[in-house]
């Protein structure tokens, strides 16, 4: 079988330099990171070109001249002054999706420890197909390595650090093996154990926990087994796969995994294991497309640039406020003006998802302590999406809010005018967070506006789509602990995002006020939620209210945690609390 290595001819990348960066901090940049990020040129540049990254085929390029992917200026940089004439309705030219220099570089590693074995055959096939699709691949035979599999925490052997390079550059990740008494041949785990080590795959955060270092690419398993795989899945879980994908590359940050098994092999004719050839051959073939070019990876780019958990909050403060307004005005819940409103208030959070995953690039790319409440869904970041592309779904999303507004208008008891407002008011604001010209996150009123359109503003909407009445206080009334109970959260958010804002001059309130004050803010915003949630809300039972004020006490032990040893770090633990404390302020009124 021939293999692409070496002798592949070099690709070139342009990548456009941000200002503030030189070689000596994309170095140090790179040593701390350890893994390779996507550099990231101006959002007006990116509108320019076709492609953030462009493939130069002709012009060659002085290897010291290419611009590094580590561009992360030390010193705070103002933010570049944007022009957006037409913010909304913003269109731009196709862009391939994701935004792709090359084919895939494969590294195909087979695991069964003899000569000549099914799983030998299956990486060959795999390999064959995915190079003769145009793919650089490299297959790497264990058996053949020179290594010991017993970690004691020697040097690595020259095969080893060969392999570690292949990894390195390779795309996409494939593993060959057979399922030995539930696991993986003891040679495969010794493997794992030699050269997926500290500082190369993964890193411990000062703070506690892990960052996995191999992000951005993708993997493959084919799996053969004795076992009748309804058993192996069901009956034992699936220990190999958990193992492997989860407990191993998904710890190491490769998070995206396919999984194909084949089995059993223990009486299986030679038709079936032609078959199993040919389709490991496809699953070479294919692998871009199921990866990174298909219908599955645009669906994942988009779920996850949604941020959908994020949408559950504003979801059932639209239901409180409709509930509050069906019963205060005895009369049933219109689910038509009901649904209407909690699309429109999707659409809504939607667009301003997106507008902020955009104008945020500059800042997240930057964001060394990202994680899954911060530091954006790192779609654009990692190159799942073009800008482009972005921008023709925020469109159509802002159609269907438009299409939203305008049947609100003739859905039964909604009151169109009010609703309207309310969520032009709620889109205004969602955009203007961190798009110009208002720039809200960068004048230190990001906060106070997420606040504000999670609490008040939906709430509202949901009270105006059954015609209630908004001289009434009781809508205010729940809205009140609500604004205050969302704020910590929103607060605290900022503390992993400190030092990426303060590096493209982006004046959150965190950069404002500092770890400690900003702390001891998101502490007075959770007592003073809690005490409104007593005075004006005292019909909630005590069933609902203890837990509430329990939570409360646990956010605080939390916070108090924190100001005893700040830290630049992810938050994770503390941002659970604080969003689940969120939640109370809606649930213990809905129930009550």
């Amino acid at each position: 079988m021939s293999e692409a290595t070496d002798d592949s001819p070099p690709i070139k990348i342009r990548i456009p330099r941000l200002a503030g960066a030189d070689e000596a901090e994309a170095a140090d940049v790179a040593a701390e990171v350890g893994e390779a990020s996507l550099g990231v040129a101006a959002e007006e540049e990116m509108l320019k070109t076709t492609s953030i990254f462009t493939l130069d085929e002709e012009e060659v390029v002085d290897q010291e001249e290419l611009p590094t992917p580590f561009n992360t200026p030390l010193a705070p940089e103002p933010p570049p002054e944007l022009s957006e004439p037409n913010l909304l309705f913003a269109a731009a030219e196709p862009l391939a999706f994701p935004p792709a220099v090359e084919k895939m570089r494969m590294a195909v590693i087979c695991g069964h420890p003899r000569d000549g074995s099914l799983c030998e055959g299956l990486a060959e096939a795999y390999a064959d197909a995915a190079l003769a699709a145009g793919h650089p691949v490299k297959l790497l035979r264990l058996h053949e390595l020179d290594f010991d599999p017993n970690e004691r925490g020697q040097p690595l052997e020259p095969s080893l650090e060969a392999v570690q390079q292949e990894i390195l550059d390779a795309d996409h990740l494939v593993f060959v093996f057979p399922v030995w008494w539930g696991s993986v041949p003891a040679l495969l785990k010794g493997f794992l154990d030699r050269v997926f080590r500290p500082d190369f795959a993964f890193r411990e955060r000062e703070e506690g926990g892990w960052d996995g270092l191999l992000g951005g690419r993708t993997a493959d398993l084919l799996i053969t087994m004795d076992t009748p795989q309804w058993v192996f899945r069901t009956v034992l879980g699936a220990p190999a796969v958990r193992a492997v994908r989860d407990a191993t590359l998904g710890f190491c940050g490769i998070k995206r995994a396919r999984t194909i098994l084949m089995g059993p092999v223990r009486g299986s004719t030679p038709a079936t294991r032609s078959r199993w050839l040919d389709e490991a051959a496809q699953s070479g073939r294919e692998a871009e497309v199921w990866h990174r070019t298909g219908w599955r990876p645009t669906l994942r780019a988009w779920t996850d640039i949604a941020r959908l958990h994020f949408q559950i909050f504003p979801a059932l403060a639209v239901v409180l406020g409709a509930l509050t307004a069906s019963k205060l005005t005895a009369a049933p819940l219109h689910w038509g003006s009901l649904l209407l409103a909690l699309l429109g208030v999707a659409m809504a959070q939607f667009i301003s998802v997106l507008t902020n995953e955009w104008h945020d690039l500059p800042t997240d790319s930057r964001n060394k302590h990202h994680g899954p409440f911060t530091g954006g869904s790192r779609v654009l970041v990692e190159g799942r999406m073009s800008i482009p592309r972005l921008l023709r779904g925020r469109n159509l999303a802002l159609g269907v809010l438009l299409a939203t507004m305008a049947a609100l208008c003739f859905a039964g008891p909604a009151q169109g005018g009010a609703l309207a407002l309310l969520l032009g008011l709620a889109l205004g604001l969602g955009i203007g967070y961190s798009a110009p010209p208002l720039r809200l996150a960068s004048r230190g009123l990001g906060e106070i506006t997420v606040a504000l359109t999670h609490s008040v503003i939906v709430l509202l909407i949901g009270y105006a789509s059954q015609a209630g009445s908004m001289t009434n206080l009781i809508p205010w009334a729940l809205s009140a602990p609500l604004f205050f109970a969302v704020l910590p959260a929103i607060l605290l958010a900022g503390l992993p995002d400190l030092e990426a804002d303060v590096a493209v001059g982006k004046d959150t309130l965190a950069v404002r006020l500092g770890r400690r004050t900003l702390t001891k803010v998101a502490l007075a915003m959770t007592v003073a939620a809690t005490l409104l949630h007593l005075a004006l809300i005292p019909f909630s039972g005590w069933w609902l209210t203890l837990p509430l004020v329990l939570h409360a006490g646990w956010l605080s032990r939390g916070i108090l945690d924190y100001l005893a040893r700040p830290h630049s770090g992810r938050i994770d633990g503390l941002m659970f609390r604080a969003l689940a404390f969120m939640l109370w302020f809606v649930l213990a009124p809905l129930l009550g």
